[in-house]
């Protein structure tokens, strides 16, 4: 997963016509789906859900993030780990059990990782789930809408959180979520990024098929890493 690069955002996809869309997603340089789930009171939407991703699961073998931006997410890591999931990101701002939680998606034969909002800093407190967690999501937009700008403060936040990371020797990956695009990659990997999920901004242009999208943003990665 360390050596993953690209995930596509469920939520973006074109929800009417999916079969559609897993052709083309299945023919870009996609590592990994990213699928969003919103409680409504963790921000003030509702996306995505169960029924989905157990429809989903069967038609694709790429690694499913379910992120779960909700509060008390113990209440659903099972229910979405029997779903499908293959990695189960929870927000430090949404439980006060991150570790204990880690442990329970471990034991559901899935991946811990974790994310952190757009205005959530560095803090040291952090540093045994940044240890155990197959990778960070720095939000740089607030979950669940998309076609945001990035929040300058979040940059700030994201890079604050690689110097703790690599301070403390620990080689977690950041991945970048919201308004990913050729324009917005250098300034992400400036601040620590190594991963990216795209979305409506940088993946699923319109006039462009998925596979062209993608090139063209590991393209930019591929200049600006170097």
């Amino acid at each position: 997963m360390n050596d993953y690069t690209l995930g596509a955002s469920v939520s973006c996809f074109n929800l009417f016509n999916l079969e559609k869309q897993f052709e083309q997603i299945h023919e870009a340089p996609i590592d990994f789906l990213h699928y969003d789930v919103v409680d409504g009171s963790f921000n003030r939407c509702i996306i995505l859900g169960l029924p989905l991703l157990a429809a989903i699961r069967p038609h694709t073998q790429l690694p499913i993030d379910v992120h779960l931006a909700v509060f008390k997410p113990e209440r659903f890591i099972e229910q979405f780990a029997e779903a499908g999931a293959d990695i189960i990101t929870i927000h430090r701002e949404g439980t006060d059990d991150l570790l204990g939680n880690f442990e329970r998606i471990r034991k559901l034969n899935c991946k811990p990782a974790l994310a952190l909002r757009s205005e959530t800093g560095a803090d040291k407190s952090l540093l045994p789930a940044l240890e155990q967690a197959r990778f960070v999501i720095k939000l740089t937009v607030n979950p669940g809408f998309s076609g945001q700008m990035i929040q300058e403060q979040a940059i700030v936040k994201m890079r604050e959180l690689r110097a703790l990371m690599d301070e403390n020797g620990i080689c977690t990956p950041i991945v970048a979520d919201g308004n990913v695009n050729p324009a917005t990659i250098p300034a992400l990997i400036k601040a620590g990024a190594s991963m990216f999920i795209g979305g409506t901004s940088g993946l699923f242009l319109k006039g462009r098929t998925v596979k062209e999208n993608a090139l063209t943003l590991l393209e930019a990665r591929q200049l600006y890493s170097c």
